[in-house]
């Protein structure tokens, strides 16, 4: 699994994949709905593809292809709960490219690449998210994580500096 920083080169890729992402996330009843001409609003793209430092706009990609994006809000960025590093903001996998282990690929290796406290939390109704970031998160840490509400959102908490058992040989 290959995670790129998304430069200004690869920013209409992410203009056509975030609304595949927006999309999906209407399934669970949150703020997206389509204007007159058939945009998603609101429309948060243009904070991830600022050359802010606390943004980390990545793609996703397996075998030279993309599979999907993450975008990564770093501390001190203006959504992120007070002691925490990182904040997995959004994170998406292309339909056809699921259930084939790449999301937690592409986690483990975010996690490893950005070391500190993080925050994964979860659309309330998205029982899979929910159940996808419990087992990935999990087994990344080896069950050192919390479970906690942001924004009544449940998430996940943990440091991604401290050593998984699988990176310890176990």
């Amino acid at each position: 699994m290959d995670i790129l920083r998304a430069g200004p080169a690869e920013h209409p890729l992410l203009r056509h994949l975030y609304p595949l992402y927006l999309h999906d996330l209407s399934e669970f009843g949150v703020e997206y709905v389509l204007d007159e001409q058939g945009l998603w609003r609101p429309d948060f793209l243009p904070t991830w593809l600022s050359r802010s430092p606390d943004v980390h706009p990545l793609l996703l990609r397996h075998e030279e292809r993309t599979v999907g994006f993450a975008f990564v809000g770093e501390a001190p960025f203006p959504y992120m709960t007070a002691g925490r590093d990182f904040r997995m903001s959004e994170f998406f996998i292309l339909r056809g490219e699921r259930r084939r282990g790449l999301g937690r690929l592409a986690a483990r290796a975010i996690f490893d690449r950005f070391r500190g406290v993080w925050e994964v939390s979860q659309l309330p109704g998205n029982r899979s998210a929910i159940a996808f970031w419990r087992s990935v998160i999990a087994e990344y840490t080896g069950g050192a994580f919390e479970d906690a509400r942001v924004d009544g959102s449940p998430a996940q908490v943990f440091d991604s500096r401290r050593p998984p058992a699988r990176a310890q040989g176990r």
